[in-house]
């Protein structure tokens, strides 16, 4: 065989193979959706503060696992301490002083009490002295008339006569002494009732004290939250994947001290051409070719098609768009999950993904 009709097969085989090809990647383009620019996302968690702080310590190391509520971050907090403290101190001062007031509105009852009955006794007994001295008077009047008539028919003397009328004077000038001190002792036992009042003065400095109390409580526990807020705590099971700042550094809230994530939540994220969306439907076969794993296929399946494009997500920068006849290609993302994971997936490996849109041609 000459070298012309060697060259003229070659050639022959040669085009066999482009026309092959070709044909293959005619069939694949009408067979499948393909997007050689995937990424491996997860669910990144910024950690930051709540407060502005110095960081005391970071207790994390870059790829540490971690459990949910497990401490990662440490800020400066002694002063909040000590202002603990010292409130913990000032209710126990309040919380004495509330108990000095109840035990004296204690006593000055007692105390009242007691005097209330002795005026009361002493009311009695003057009231009862007037009632027996209002009847020796009666008896007394009644001996004056007495001796009077008999002083008029010249059987009692004079004397006898003013002696019963200096007895009846004298019982009825006691007796107004009586009326007298019973209307001391009265008004006496009126000032007691106003000096119960002060009762009342006492009752209301306790409840001040109460207030007092509560708004120290409340002093206390906003103290609490905001030691609480310096112990800064894992959301989730995951790793730590970036720390991004460390011990003596000052921190503002809001700003991002660490990032982690779960482990084993991984999907892969596409963007693809809107010419081809209409394609695509949730539960879809994909195959999976991974950089990291470039001889090994993986499987995963459609699970999430976006409703907003690059374009409008301001994704233009990230995702490679392209021109089509003059304009800009808009790319819609989508979501697919890895059935068969392979180990050491990190966020932002690049993947390549073939979606099947007939499940009855299989070219895998």
């Amino acid at each position: 065989m000459g070298i012309k009709a060697t060259l003229k097969i070659a050639i022959g085989v040669a085009l066999v193979v482009g026309l092959v090809l070709a044909s293959y990647e005619v069939f694949f383009f009408f067979t499948h959706v393909y997007e050689s620019n995937a990424r491996i996302q997860t669910e990144l968690t910024h950690i930051s503060a709540q407060v502005d702080g110095k960081i005391e310590a970071i207790l994390v190391k870059e790829g540490s696992l971690i459990e949910k509520g497990q401490v990662l971050v440490v800020l400066v907090h002694n002063d909040i301490e000590l202002d603990i403290e010292a409130l913990r101190t000032d209710l126990k001062l309040e919380r004495a002083r509330r108990e000095r007031l109840i035990s004296e509105k204690s006593a000055y009852e007692i105390e009242l009490e007691s005097k209330y009955e002795t005026q009361r006794e002493k009311i009695r007994a003057i009231e009862v002295e007037h009632k027996s001295l209002q009847d020796r008077i009666k008896l007394a009047e009644k001996n004056l008339a007495r001796v009077k008539y008999l002083f008029d028919k010249k059987l009692k003397p004079e004397e006898s006569l003013t002696a019963e009328q200096d007895k009846l004077l004298a019982f009825k000038g006691r007796a107004a002494q009586l009326r007298a001190n019973i209307a001391v002792a009265r008004k006496e036992l009126d000032q007691l009732k106003a000096a119960a009042k002060r009762i009342d003065v006492i009752v209301e400095r306790i409840k001040i004290s109460d207030i007092e109390q509560s708004r120290i409580e409340d002093m206390i526990r906003k103290q609490k939250i905001s030691l609480s807020y310096r112990r800064i705590t894992s959301p989730i099971d995951g790793v730590i994947g970036r720390i991004h700042r460390f011990a003596g550094e000052y921190v503002e809230d809001g700003v991002t001290i660490l990032m982690l994530h779960n482990p084993e939540l991984y999907w892969v994220e596409a963007y693809v051409d809107e010419s081809q969306i209409r394609h695509l439907r949730i539960g879809q076969d994909v195959r999976i070719n991974f950089d990291a794993y470039p001889f090994e296929d993986f499987f995963g399946k459609l699970r999430r098609i976006g409703n907003v494009t690059t374009a409008e997500m301001g994704l233009q920068d990230k995702v490679d768009n392209g021109t089509s006849f003059g304009s800009q290609i808009e790319r819609v993302p989508v979501r697919i999950s890895i059935e068969n994971s392979p180990p050491n997936l990190t966020p932002g490996m690049r993947a390549e993904v073939n979606v099947r849109i007939y499940d009855e041609i299989r070219l895998w």
